[in-house]
């Protein structure tokens, strides 16, 4: 099963760049094949980014839904991959 992420950014977030810089080298390193990565920007995106949740960015869902908002270390995040794709 592919693995579907939504990195719900902002163009005035300061922490947005890195949190697209980690997602991106994260993806990379698991498998581009069984994870998907769409970048969302909530100004272009605000019903879908309300509709998910999202109340602060970098915010990340996968597979639809929220689960981290921030974006924690990229060690937390690589474990919550990690076991996803186990599913």
């Amino acid at each position: 099963m592919k693995v579907q992420l939504e990195l719900f950014t902002a163009n005035v977030c300061a922490h947005c760049v890195q949190a697209k810089n980690i997602m991106t080298g994260l993806v990379q390193e698991l498998d581009d094949d069984q994870v998907q990565l769409d970048f969302i920007d909530v100004v272009e995106n605000i019903d879908h980014a309300v509709e998910s949740g999202v109340l602060v960015t970098p915010a990340l869902a996968i597979n639809g839904r929220l689960v981290f908002a921030p974006l924690p270390e990229r060690k937390t995040v690589l474990r919550a991959l990690e076991a996803e794709l186990k599913k």
